[in-house]
């Protein structure tokens, strides 16, 4: 079953993927310290990660890609068309948002 982020906090958010990085590194009989020297990241970084203390988006990166897991991002913000309209706009991105405020 997928989860849906709907309803969740940020805090919410970052503890479930740092569960499911946990649970990731543990399929791969990786410890902290082994997927830190495979992202070069820190080990106290991982440890915050993996508890849904949060981390930059460079070492969540890091640790995608030294799980084999870097592709999960292919979708992350891209939009996908929901009409015809939205097909001929994605043709023609807008280059900036408007001056307008509330938009």
């Amino acid at each position: 079953m997928t989860i849906r982020f709907d309803f969740y906090t940020p805090s919410e958010i970052a503890e479930t993927l740092g569960q499911r990085l946990r649970t990731q590194r543990l399929s791969l009989n990786l410890t902290q310290a082994a997927l830190a020297e495979r992202s070069g990241i820190g080990i106290s970084t991982v440890a915050r990660i993996e508890s849904g203390q949060g981390g930059t988006l460079d070492n969540i990166i890091r640790l995608a890609i030294a799980l084999g897991m870097v592709n999960h991002f292919a979708e992350l913000f891209d939009v996908a068309p929901t009409s015809i309209e939205d097909v001929i706009a994605k043709q023609n991105p807008r280059l900036r948002a408007s001056n307008k405020s509330g938009e």
